[in-house]
């Protein structure tokens, strides 16, 4: 919990003072009586068994009311964080390549899993998948199983566009309050759509880190049985433009990474999602502490009045 307007604590000294003022020492009687143990006794019984409980509701309100001045934030239950990361996934035919097992592509949803299993409770999660176009498959959510379901429902398309994706994902982060880090995977070259660097330059405007992430194995090239062989000639096995994503995550401040195996994706996910920080919303709890506060004090003055009526 902090406090807005901390000063006011120093209200907690006039409580002790008024503590002070209500505790009162027993009377001493100055001349025996006869009566006085029957008397002191029926004085007990009247008080009920708990004699302190009164001034303790009561100072119980005032110390909440004292709190209530100091205008606290709490983080409330219920509320998503502000946070957004978005996973933006490459699904162009040359992700259906083997170097990673099973696919690239299946290597990446795999990743993207281990991600949602290691990310803090409460960040929401955005997944853009992009070939030669970019689309939202799923807008950020905390929901970790509607982001499952979308992760299997991925399916291949042609070309490559880098920048769309990017810009897809800067979409969603402004729509979801404009903080937030894109975590991008493409094993190809931007071929069409916006420059990827005027992408990862208005990524940099809004102070959203890109983590660019390259996938493939230098010198593989597919066998007879490779499903990318199906679509004809495969030009290269491995295209991975490591100067672009390079220079996008310089610009943004994020990392990037070249990833040659599906363990090394895994564990390069789980990394990230540990290190992501969430950042609880909070708000202003002043109405809820005055009114916890006055209910208190006044139980406290109802509770003196009947143990207490003449």
């Amino acid at each position: 919990m902090s406090l807005l307007a901390p000063e006011a604590l120093s209200l907690l000294l006039l409580l002790a003072f008024l503590l002070l003022g209500l505790w009162r020492g027993r009377p001493k009687a100055s001349l025996p009586h006869p009566l006085a143990a029957l008397l002191q006794e029926a004085a007990r019984e009247a008080k009920g068994p708990l004699p302190w409980l009164p001034t303790a509701l009561f100072a119980l309100g005032l110390f909440l009311l004292a709190l209530a001045a100091s205008r606290p934030l709490l983080p409330l239950i219920g509320r998503t964080s502000e946070n957004v990361v978005v996973l933006v996934v490459d699904v162009s035919r040359s992700m259906m390549a083997t170097d990673l097992k099973p696919n690239r592509l299946e290597a990446a949803k795999e990743a993207a899993r281990t991600f949602l299993k290691e990310a803090p409770r409460g960040l929401r999660i955005g997944l853009v998948a992009f070939s030669g176009y970019a689309q939202t498959v799923h807008p950020p959510t905390p929901d970790r199983k509607r982001l499952w379901d979308s992760l299997n429902s991925l399916e291949f398309g042609r070309s490559t566009a880098i920048g769309e994706g990017i810009m897809e994902a800067l979409a969603q982060i402004r729509q979801a309050g404009g903080k937030g880090e894109i975590l991008l995977l493409t094993d190809g070259r931007n071929r069409t759509g916006i420059d990827p660097l005027e992408a990862a330059a208005e990524a940099a405007r809004m102070g959203v880190k890109v983590h660019a992430v390259g996938v493939g194995v230098p010198g593989w090239t597919p066998g007879p049985e490779d499903p990318v062989m199906g679509f004809g000639f495969f030009p290269g096995a491995y295209e991975v433009d490591e100067e672009l994503l390079w220079a996008i995550a310089e610009m943004t401040g994020g990392e990037h990474h070249l990833i040659r195996s599906e363990g090394e994706l895994a564990s390069l996910y789980r990394r990230l999602a540990q290190g992501v920080r969430l950042e609880v919303a909070k708000e202003e709890a002043t109405g809820l502490f005055a009114l916890l506060g006055g209910v208190f004090a006044l139980l406290g003055v109802g509770l003196r009045r009947y143990l207490s009526p003449a």
